[in-house]
This record gives structure tokens, sequence and C-alpha cells, in this order.
């Protein structure tokens, strides 16, 4: 009886990376640096998680972008929805920690802006932490816009600014109340069923926004000329911090040295004792596995 041979197109692994070195956040333009972190951050990095066993979540969040051509909004002054044209709306994801889906072939291309430290997971293991691949979308684009249409959408329905008509409501009466004694008005009931339902629209929206923030966060942006390097990535990620098992380690890669600091050396005489980590999980000189 022949056996099926599993085969792969060369391009999924079955081992997913954490670099530890990758490029810090710009707050101002909202995106990674071009260079990875330096070595010595990159080591300590990949030590602390390994002594805590967690992958935390990272300062990075993703940030999509997109000008609506209308926007119709409740303003309490004038008491009339006013109508906004070109509207830029920012859409901020839920923090992540991620993953990246690289064959160890091309694991060189990503140290670029990665760098070369990284523990690499086995899928299964990724996949019951509840990782999932990233959706990759140009900027602009018309499914990017309908996310954003959606999330704008949330603002029309503004709870504070129906408790200001409904307080101006009831300070109204009252006033017409005070002009006009013999007036048997009372509206307190009414208000106070507008009162307790926007309560349940506040929290209905509020649940909605972090909906649609937690499916951003799996939403990658990327302009034309990042085709090879950030659409290259193959990144899965997730909301949660990622407390794995030692045994969901497949592999620990980093360099034998850069400059004078020996890496390899140091990790595996002090490092690795101290962690226990079992010798059945390779450690592998960045050298050996990817430079040659």
């Amino acid at each position: 009886m022949a056996v099926e041979q599993e085969l792969s197109p060369g391009t999924v692994s079955k081992i997913l990376w954490h670099f530890t070195g990758g490029p810090a956040w710009n707050l101002k333009t909202g995106k990674q640096t071009s260079s990875p972190k330096p070595a010595a951050m990159a080591y300590e990095n990949l030590k602390s998680i390994l002594r805590s066993k967690e992958v935390r979540l990272g300062t990075y969040k993703e940030v999509v972008k997109v000008v609506l051509p209308e926007l119709r909004k409740f303003n309490p002054k004038t008491k009339r929805v006013e109508v906004q044209k070109d509207v830029p709306v920012d859409i901020e994801s839920s923090s992540i920690c991620c993953v990246s889906d690289i064959p160890a072939a091309h694991l060189r291309y990503h140290s670029y802006r990665y760098g070369k430290f990284a523990l690499g997971f086995h899928r299964n293991a990724i996949i019951r932490a509840g990782f999932n691949p990233v959706f990759y979308t140009l900027q602009d684009t018309p499914i990017v816009r309908s996310i954003y249409e959606g999330f704008s959408s949330l603002d029309v329905a503004d709870p504070d600014a129906i408790r200001d008509a409904a307080s101006t409501i009831k300070s109204e009466v009252s006033d017409a109340q005070a002009i006009y004694q013999d007036s048997d008005v009372d509206v307190s009931g009414e208000v106070w069923e507008i009162e307790s339902e926007v309560d349940s629209i506040e929290r209905a929206v509020s649940h909605a926004r972090q909906s649609i923030e937690d499916l951003v966060a799996f939403v990658k942006t990327f302009e034309k000329n990042e085709f090879s390097t950030v659409y290259c990535e193959r990144e899965w990620r997730s909301t949660k911090a990622y407390k794995f098992k030692i045994d969901d380690l497949a592999m620990i890669v980093l360099p034998k040295a850069v400059g004078d600091k020996k890496y390899y050396e140091s990790f595996v005489e002090k490092v690795a004792p101290i962690t226990k980590l079992p010798r059945r999980i390779p450690v592998v000189p960045w050298d050996d596995l990817v430079e040659h």
C-alpha cells in the first residue's frame, strides 16, 4: 500500500517565528521604523520571554486611515443633524502580539527588518493559542473604507448628545411650567425612558467599537512600495498575550556573535541551564541555519 507523502509548497512552515528584535514603533508616523532593535536589546527580550514563558502584547497597534466623503452627526448646541464632508478618520486596533509563518530558507531576508534573534513555535501550538493569519490589503481600498464606514457610523449614535437633548427637554418643559403655571405637562416618565435607553445604546456602541478594534487588529495595510517588506511577512496575530509551554517551542535561533559579544555561547552556557531549557529543543546558531 502506497504511503501518502505530505507535500509543501515551500512557502508554508510548521514553525512560526517571533523575532525579538523587530523594529520599534514610531508614534509620530504611526508606523514601524525601518531598522531592527540593537542586538543587545533583542537578546534581553529573548531571555525575558523564556524566563516568563510569555510573549506579551506589544505597543504596536494597527492604525487604519481613511477619508469619509460624508459624516452625519447630531450637534447638541444647534439641535440639528449636521453633515460634514471629507472627514479624516483613524481606527486604532486592539494591542497585539505576533508571529510569522516564514520557512527557514527565507529567514535571512527578514533579518534586515527583524534581526537574528527568534523563538520558533510549533504551528499547532500557535493555532491552539488562538492566533490567526493577518488579512493584508493595500491602503485606501474599498474593503478598508467599508471597515471605516462601519466604525464611523457608530459616532452617529452619540449617547452624550442624546443625554444633552433629554436634559434640554426637561429644562424647557420646566421653563414653560414656570411661565404657564396652570399647565399640566409632565414628561419626566418619557425622559426617563430616553435616558434609560441611552445606557443600552452606550453599551451596544462600546461593544461594537471593541469588536471592530479587535477585527482591525488582524488587518495589515501596506503601501504599494511595501510588497517586498510588509506584504511578505506572513504574519499571524493574537489580541491576547501568548502564555506558552516549553514544549510549544520548536527551535531557538540567535547569532554566534555580533561585534565582540558572543551571544550563542553565552546562551548555551548560561541562559539555557538557568531557564531549564530541555535538550530536545534545538538552539541553533543563526549563522549555521541561515547563512550557509
